[in-house]
């Protein structure tokens, strides 16, 4: 495990772009060395001053090196930022796991929630969820893309667990549920951020954003958030 960790920051998007850089400077110095030393061979013999002849076979094969090493470095920069493209515009973050179990039939699903937290830790919580399907609600912050590209991670918070019926009349009639996860539901800080945030120079949009996914079976179930909101598929 430990040399894959060393291989994949050996190799990593920031190595290519650092490495990619470094050589196309390098690159571009040689070539401005060559065409110096050039120039001052003819300023030399338009002054009539002595100095030695560059050889031409010689000269073009400088030439053509320095071509080579700075078209090379420069397709690495090339491919370390659209790597860095790709990552960041497809990168998923894991947000919490679902895992539905039913104690009785007939009952209502048993919905445990693990939320991830910063720093590697991770909140559990259970609720009782009635109807066909769970519904995981929460708010989005979508920044610029060029922030993406940078590496600025979607934000979001986890707000509401509640349940869905597939028939409309269901909906209506039937009893439903729904549980608050988190503890301040009137948060200034987002309250402000609906309001203004699309205002903001950084900022492309807020809005609110849910999944649903069935509750008939014991299942789990992973919910990640992409750059655009939450995204939800099933675990083995």
């Amino acid at each position: 495990m430990e040399e894959v960790f060393i291989f994949r920051n050996l190799f990593s998007t920031d190595f290519f772009i650092l490495a990619g850089a470094a050589g196309l400077l390098i690159g571009l110095g040689l070539l401005l060395i060559f065409l110096y030393r050039r120039i001052l061979f003819v300023a030399r013999k338009l002054g009539r001053k002595p100095g030695s002849l560059p050889k031409p076979l010689e000269s073009l094969r400088n030439l053509l090196l320095i071509f080579l090493w700075t078209s090379v470095f420069g397709m690495l920069l090339f491919a370390g930022f659209f790597f860095r493209a790709y990552r960041a515009f497809t990168l998923e973050e894991p947000v919490a796991e679902i895992i539905i179990t039913h104690p009785e039939i007939g009952e209502m699903s048993s919905i445990t929630i693990i939320q991830d937290e910063p720093g590697g830790t991770s909140k559990v919580k259970r609720f009782d969820v009635a109807g066909d399907q769970w519904v995981l609600e929460g708010d989005i912050v979508k920044w610029r893309n060029w922030l993406n590209f940078l590496g600025f991670h979607t934000r979001y918070r986890l707000t509401r667990l509640r349940s869905r019926y597939l028939r409309t009349s269901d909906e209506m009639t039937k009893p439903s549920t729904i549980h608050s996860l988190v503890e301040n539901e009137n948060n200034p800080l987002w309250k402000y951020l609906y309001r203004y945030g699309p205002r903001l120079p950084l900022v492309s949009a807020v809005y609110g954003n849910a999944v649903f996914q069935s509750s008939g079976e014991d299942v789990s179930f992973r919910v990640y958030v992409g750059t655009s909101g939450f995204i939800v598929r099933k675990t083995e």
